[in-house]
């Protein structure tokens, strides 16, 4: 019986123990497809979960993820750069209990660091991040080769597709460049503004279909459900709030609800060492990368 007693310990260590944090990389393209909109709602519906949830947010200006809220920022990503403030000064809470980090920066700022300057910043990171259990992240698209996105230091990677032509171009691109480019081989996909389970396996069929043709069946797509077009969702956009608050039984809310759901049973990703610095490592990549192209 004694020989048992170091099996239960590690037992109850294992139970009690926090769970790493799961990152998340959401990716749209051009044709409205709501990659903010979703990040919102997703962070909103974990954070009902009592999950802590940090939403990095790659854009600037009216359409991103502060804006959307009605909050108003006293710093900005830049000013921790610039070691003018704490990184931790630029964390934005939101009355849906999830946090916005705003990570938007001048590339030129960025690609000027010193490895000793980066190396603070990244210690910052880490510090803000521990105690998160997911990070969502609103990025940029990843369509075009040179300048990686943010989404590929997450452990998973959703790209978000709708019924026009042109998100349905840009969803194969990002499939494309992330696997061909940086060997990403497993892809969720997430179709927004449609109106069936019908509707969303049609779309998700087509790119699968175009996806194994050209690229082969090495690239695993997988569907996790779908958003349903909902004028609710866009009233509550308006007010500055989450359809979950102003609207709690609007269709969309049950499906971000699902949605949510459906991650916390998401099979736990290989652990991996120092990866919320990556993200920050992986910004300041790509922003030398642009930074030497606009040079040339």
């Amino acid at each position: 019986m004694a020989n048992q007693w170091p099996d239960q310990a590690a037992g109850l260590r294992a139970l009690i123990a926090p769970t790493a944090c799961r990152s998340v990389g959401l990716c749209g393209g051009r044709g409205g497809v709501g990659t903010t909109t979703i990040a919102i709602h997703l962070a909103a519906a974990l954070a009902e979960r009592q999950r802590e949830v940090i939403v990095l947010d790659e854009y600037s200006g009216l359409s991103n993820t502060a804006h959307r809220l009605r909050l108003s920022p006293r710093y900005d990503f830049e000013d921790a750069v610039r070691r003018e403030v704490p990184l931790a000064d630029t964390l934005l809470s939101t009355t849906a209990g999830f946090s916005v980090l705003p990570v938007s920066a001048r590339p030129q700022t960025l690609a000027a660091l010193n490895e000793r300057e980066l190396a603070r910043l990244g210690s910052e990171f880490d510090a803000i991040t521990g105690d998160a259990d997911f990070l969502l992240l609103d990025t940029r698209p990843a369509t075009g080769p040179g300048v990686p996105s943010l989404s590929l230091a997450a452990d998973d990677v959703v790209v978000i597709v709708s019924e026009r032509a042109e998100s349905l171009t840009d969803a194969y691109a990002t499939i494309k460049l992330l696997y061909t480019e940086y060997a990403r081989r497993e892809f969720r996909i997430l179709v927004n503004r449609v109106d069936s389970l019908t509707e969303a396996n049609f779309l998700f069929q087509r790119i699968k279909r175009v996806a194994q043709d050209y690229l082969g069946s090495a690239v695993q797509l997988r569907l996790i459900g779908f958003v349903p077009e909902d004028e609710l969702l866009k009233r509550a956009t308006r007010l500055g709030k989450t359809v979950l608050d102003a609207f709690p039984d609007a269709e969309s809310g049950h499906a971000f609800r699902q949605l949510a759901d459906a991650m916390l049973r998401w099979r736990q990703p290989a652990a991996g060492t120092d990866r919320a610095s990556d993200f920050v490592y992986r910004l300041v990549e790509s922003s030398r990368i642009l930074t030497d192209r606009m040079h040339y």
